[in-house]
């Protein structure tokens, strides 16, 4: 584990406190997030990429907790006199998230989203996209008047899957709020780590998969559903596909939510 990490260029410096990984996505699941999205033939940038890049300025540090593969921090790393740093807790991820990510800005670290490897105060901008994390830590690394910007679920996101494995759902997976408001429910609990939100917006959109294969790869991947098993659950799969096949294509929601905060 790295201690004490500073770019020789750049002379900036990040403190690394020590500690063991025990949680993490497998390599299995990391070869399958990597090929799902390298699958993506729209590279255009996201809402999410272009709102980070509205406060993101030359001379900025930006932290990415639960960074993946590293293909958000590679869209990110726009200035060489910035820091874009990816912390995810799996090795497996950052092995990828390495490959991916060739800019001389981008530094890669192998630490837990629920206590930050960094000093008080670090970061200009704090981004995160559903991954494990604590919004202490993260309002503590953030400097005053630094973003928080967090990509999350929306409630219907992935129902399709709900509806056909209602009793097996992984619920961390998902998004089921507590009451009708859920905007409201997401920004009252940012605002309880001491954050002022600037804004909410979600989004909704149609994945395509074009196959029972690629749609299970999905299931698989997150995990979405528990004790889940390619061949005892084809039936199923097989089901859902017929039900929501649309020509070529398995049409699943993607609903997510993108909250900008700020520490001030």
């Amino acid at each position: 584990m790295i201690d004490h990490y500073t770019d020789a260029a750049s002379k900036k410096s990040f403190k690394i406190k020590s500690g063991i990984m025990t949680r993490g996505d497998t390599k299995i699941q990391a070869d399958l997030r990597d090929r799902m999205i390298k699958k993506e033939t729209n590279m255009a940038r996201t809402p999410y990429i272009t709102k980070i890049l509205s406060v993101f300025n030359q001379g900025m540090n930006l932290l990415d907790i639960g960074c993946g593969t590293g293909h958000i921090i590679q869209q990110l790393a726009v200035y060489e006199n910035s820091f874009v740093v990816g912390l995810d807790i799996s090795s497996a991820m950052l092995e990828k998230a390495a490959a991916n990510t060739r800019e001389s800005s981008v530094r890669l670290i192998e630490g837990d989203g629920l206590n930050l490897p960094f000093g008080d105060c670090t970061f200009d901008v704090v981004i995160t996209r559903l991954a494990e994390y604590s919004l202490e830590e993260a309002h503590r690394v953030l400097k005053s008047g630094g973003y928080f910007f967090e990509y999350g679920l929306g409630p219907e996101s992935n129902k399709e899957i709900v509806e056909f494995f209602p009793d097996r759902i992984d619920e961390e997976a998902f998004f089921f709020p507590k009451t009708d408001n859920w905007k409201k429910e997401v920004c009252e609990e940012i605002e309880s780590a001491e954050f002022v939100v600037n804004s909410i917006e979600d989004y909704t959109e149609m994945e395509y998969y074009q196959s029972e294969e690629e749609l299970t790869d999905l299931i698989e991947m997150v995990p979405l559903v528990r004790d889940f098993d390619r061949e005892t659950d084809r039936k199923m799969i097989d089901e859902l596909a017929k039900k929501y096949k649309k020509g070529n294509n398995i049409e699943i929601t993607w609903h997510y939510h993108i909250l900008e905060a700020q520490r001030l």
